[in-house]
Formats: C-alpha cells, structure tokens, sequence
C-alpha cells in the first residue's frame, strides 16, 4: 500500500531543512569572522614584536605626522621591504641607517605572511577584511606607547550603538570606546591597547 504524505508533514520536513541550513550558515560565517580577527590580531601582535624589537635595538619606535592616525605603508621588492612608511617617519632600504632598521623589522615580522596583508595597488597594511590598519605614535590609546587599529568586521569605528559612535580616529574621543564599568572595548574594533 502506498503512503502519502500530507501537506502539513511536507511542510514540517522543509521548515526543518530550512533550520537547519539558518543554523549551518549562522557557524560557518561565526566560523569565518573569528578566524579573520584571529589573523588580525595575529599580524598586531607580529608588527608590535618587529617594533619593540626595532625600539630595543636602535633606541626609537617612529612617529606618526602630528600624532595622529596614519595608514602603514610597505614595499616590498626583490624579497625584502624596501621601503617602510608610518607617515612622518619613512624608511627606505636605500639609506644606510634605515636598512639595518628595516632588516631587524623583516626578521621579526616574516615578510612572506607580512605580504599577505599588503594591498597590492596602494601597498597600504591591511586587515583580514581588506580594510586599513591604521598606526599612531605616541599613542591616544595606549599612552606609553602606540596604537594599531582595525575596524573590525562592520567597518565602522566603534560600536554601531550612536552612544559609542566615534566619527574619526583622530580628534574622536577616546573615552568613548571604554566600557568604564569593566575597562573592555565597547565595539568590534581590532586594537593591540
């Protein structure tokens, strides 16, 4: 004997399927945005080590133009950073003083991952999003140091809430992007404070 299936059968077995692919769907692009903010925070953490190993070798971490946010700039050509530019302080693998800067930088950081991060067209440092990775020194942030910042998965600064909202790096007010009750970030933001 043949069985048929109601419509109400048909239409709990597709409602279960389409659960189930939301579900799916909803990890793979968790899944995805975590490992981005884990490359992140992976390359920080690769520039802070190359930096503060430059700044215990040669005595100085370079400025950023008028202590504001500036985009990290790299070159790189013939398998070495050829140039390296943090906005008021470039340098280039043509003078002897910041060749050896640069070498200490390269063996820190890993060129070969470090070129994963590089835009091709502008040669500006990117996150894993493809947005900017901005640099400040001395820091606005982290005062007894610099900062590196990336916006994070949305691309906006801050917290989408109008309360956190921060309309530029530079001249926005820091404060806002504390929680003062527990001292966390109040966004998405990638930061190495």
């Amino acid at each position: 004997m043949k069985k048929r299936f109601t419509l109400t059968e048909v239409l709990v077995v597709v409602f279960l399927i389409g659960l189930l692919t939301a579900i799916g769907f909803g990890m793979y692009g968790y899944a995805m945005n975590s490992a981005r903010e884990k490359a992140t925070r992976s390359l920080f953490a690769r520039l802070e080590a190359g930096l503060e190993s430059c700044n215990t070798k040669f005595g100085y971490i370079p400025t950023s133009t008028g202590s504001n946010f500036n985009v990290i700039k790299v070159t790189v050509s013939d398998g070495e950073i050829s140039e390296l530019d943090f906005g008021d302080r470039v340098f280039k693998n043509s003078v002897n003083n910041d060749k050896e800067y640069l070498k200490e930088f390269q063996r820190i950081v890993e060129l070969e991952t470090l070129k994963k991060s590089i835009n091709s067209k502008t040669g500006e440092l990117e996150d894993s999003w493809g947005a900017t990775v901005y640099y400040c020194y001395p820091g606005k942030f982290n005062k007894t140091g610099f900062d590196l910042y990336s916006l994070g998965a949305d691309g906006r600064m801050g917290k989408a809430n109008d309360a956190f909202a921060v309309g530029t790096l530079n001249g926005g007010d820091s404060s806002k992007f504390k929680d003062p009750s527990d001292n966390s970030m109040a966004c998405d933001d990638i930061v190495n404070f």
